[in-house]
């Protein structure tokens, strides 16, 4: 059973990791509904970009944090705790001080000189005022980002993560046993609906305050976008009692398949520009309709993956084991290719957006192959 969870879910990882990286491609192209390091000179814009990050956003995020929730029970199991919370801090850990210390710093030094219209500076003395803003914000400087500049970029993900280990690490010791007992129960249609229920209800509430794309600090360094916290919050619990309750194997195809149809439909609805569908976060629908999309689209594609793709061979084995890897690295080089191809027309806007997506995929999983074959970086991703 254990081989048929790792294989299909593996899938799914290497699938979505290439989603997150296509979706990052499009935010030079497209409406970001928000800040992008590299800035296109032809002026290449796909406004339709917009339904595809809609769609992207409605669940794909959800469904990352469920399948690492899943795997939160066994990874405590397996030492009774013992070794938990360092092992977390290390493939946690370390690719969040990464990103934070030189990855994301990089990519803002680059928009910085090219895009800020602010005097050059040497790149130290960039980190020290600009990122970490000590001294405060220097006289005469042109604000076109947040100041000060530091942030964990896409690391926010991982940063969520080893906090959500920690939680369910602090909870295990305090009640010094599982959460739930380890049995199999099917997961039902009713089961989904209330998750829905769940995640729509407390999406609307959260929403009247915080729109979606308004990201915040929780706790001052939590870096967060409220509005999709409930699925995310939801979706991980939903993965640790998934494993006890066996629910991932336990769903019928049948009703996967018919959540499968629902959430290709609403998707579809979406990208045809349908009237009313719009990802406006003091729209009460949206937020509903983006929960449901969620459920369906989560709990019908693991049903598919799970009969149609469970299996593996060597080039899905090294996907599958570099996708964290990809996670992790993909943004510089995206901005890299997005740059070194700024000029050239290739096209149009979409043939730039599908080039610089199957290019960024390529290199940011090529080189991801080579890093976790070297043993120190391999322990960590």
């Amino acid at each position: 059973m254990e081989s048929r969870r790792l294989y299909y879910l593996d899938n799914i990882k290497i699938i979505l990791t290439m989603l997150v990286i296509t979706h990052h491609v499009g935010q030079a192209y497209g409406p970001t509904g928000g800040f992008w390091h590299y800035q296109s000179s032809l002026g290449e814009s796909i406004a339709t970009l917009g339904r595809f990050f809609a769609v992207n956003a409605g669940f794909f995020m959800g469904f990352f944090f469920l399948i690492a929730g899943y795997f939160i029970p066994a990874a405590f199991d397996r030492s009774e705790g013992k070794g938990f919370v360092p092992k977390r801090l290390i493939r946690l850990g370390i690719p969040l001080m990464f990103v934070f210390l030189i990855s994301e710093p990089l990519q803002m030094y680059f928009y910085f000189t090219q895009y800020s219209g602010n005097a050059p500076m040497p790149f130290f003395e960039f980190f020290t005022t600009l990122w970490l803003g000590i001294g405060g914000m220097p006289e005469g400087f042109i604000q076109t980002a947040h100041f000060p500049y530091m942030n964990f970029g896409h690391a926010w993900f991982i940063q969520h993560l080893l906090v959500y280990a920690l939680i369910y690490w602090l909870a295990r010791k305090i009640l010094k046993r599982p959460l739930l007992k380890q049995e199999g129960k099917p997961l039902t249609a009713l089961d989904l609906a209330a998750i829905f229920a769940v995640i729509a209800a407390a999406s609307l509430i959260v929403r009247i305050w915080y729109p979606i794309d308004y990201w915040v600090g929780i706790f001052g360094f939590i870096q967060t976008e409220i509005a999709h916290l409930p699925q995310y919050l939801v979706m991980f619990a939903i993965g640790i009692i998934a494993y006890r309750k066996d629910w991932l194997n336990t769903l019928k195809s049948s009703t996967g398949y018919i959540a499968l149809g629902l959430g290709l439909v609403m998707a579809a609805y979406i990208y045809i520009g349908a009237p009313g569908i719009t990802p406006n976060t003091w729209d009460i629908f949206w937020a509903v309709y983006e929960s449901l999309l969620a459920v369906a689209l989560i709990f019908g594609l693991l049903t598919l993956f799970r009969e149609k793709a469970n299996r593996s061979s060597p080039f899905t084995k090294t996907l599958a084991r570099s996708s964290y890897a990809a996670y992790i690295i993909h943004l510089p080089i995206v901005l890299a290719v997005q740059w070194s191809l700024d000029a050239v027309v290739i096209g149009g806007a979409w043939g730039k957006f599908i080039i610089v997506s199957v290019v960024s995929i390529v290199f940011s999983y090529g080189l991801s192959a080579l890093l976790v074959k070297i043993k120190p970086i391999g322990r960590i991703m």
